[in-house]
């Protein structure tokens, strides 16, 4: 006879997936209320387009820093950058050099000798490892 959730002792996978609902929970409350706050100095300090503003208090001196994000079209720069001297088209647009990963991989399996070569040229780390977690309905 299986035991019924409510008199079993939890399973420690459940435990510890129930523990990070919790604090992801109290995480994002914390996050909302940080949010509110920043929004409240922000309209008290003021803020600039781009740059730093400061304001100093009795006991405490605010720095609003604000700035823009900028996103190049690819295909519009390649029409724009003929019509500018190099120099200047290189030191206002800069390229970026990334990997490819689906590439690389399909080389390591395809080419090994090639990708020994390019992979002279990386530098791997590993990421922070996720944990996804959903509740799942007692029936």
């Amino acid at each position: 006879m299986k035991e019924t959730p409510s008199t079993a002792s939890p399973h420690p996978l459940d435990q510890l997936a129930h523990e990070l609902e919790v604090a992801k929970q109290a995480e994002n409350q914390a996050r909302e209320q940080r949010m509110a706050i920043e929004q409240q100095l922000c309209k008290l300090v003021g803020t600039k387009d781009e740059g730093s503003f400061s304001v100093k208090g009795d006991y405490y001196k605010v720095t609003t820093v604000a700035g823009m994000s900028r996103v190049v079209d690819s295909e519009k720069w390649a029409a724009v950058r003929q019509q500018l001297p190099a120099d200047i088209a290189q030191s206002v647009i800069r390229s970026k050099l990334e990997v490819n990963t689906r590439q690389l991989k399909s080389l390591q399996q395809l080419n090994p000798a090639h990708y020994q070569l390019v992979s002279q040229a990386i530098t791997t780390k590993p990421k922070k490892v996720s944990i996804k977690f959903e509740r799942l309905e007692v029936q």
